[in-house]
């Protein structure tokens, strides 16, 4: 079994959020507030807050999530883009949650 870090776990709990919050319908930037409210790690709001501040300047969150170097891995940012190209967006923001919390993906 792998063992998980605490970005996986703080990503994981991050992108399973997001996905409760917007399957139940609330828009993306205002999901954004919600967890930007809701983090304890001041470091991981900043991230947030510039992933919300790329977006309400018009990338897609594929290309904000890029922009923040290592941040989010490689793996991360191409499962994102995928979702926005294909339009699976439910499953492939679940499959990074899972990736996370498993230990799938960095």
């Amino acid at each position: 079994m792998m063992e998980i870090t605490p970005r996986q776990q703080q990503q994981g709990r991050f992108w399973r959020k997001y996905l409760r919050l917007t399957r139940a319908g609330v828009p993306t930037l205002r999901a954004f507030e919600i967890l930007y409210a809701e983090e304890q790690d001041e470091t991981f709001q900043r991230v947030i807050a510039r992933l919300q501040a790329a977006m309400e300047e018009g990338m897609m969150l594929s290309e904000a999530m890029a922009s923040l170097g290592d941040t989010f891995s490689l793996s991360c940012v191409e499962l994102i883009h995928t979702a926005e190209k294909g339009g699976q967006w439910d499953l492939a923001v679940e499959e990074l949650a899972d990736g996370l919390l498993e230990g799938t993906f960095d």
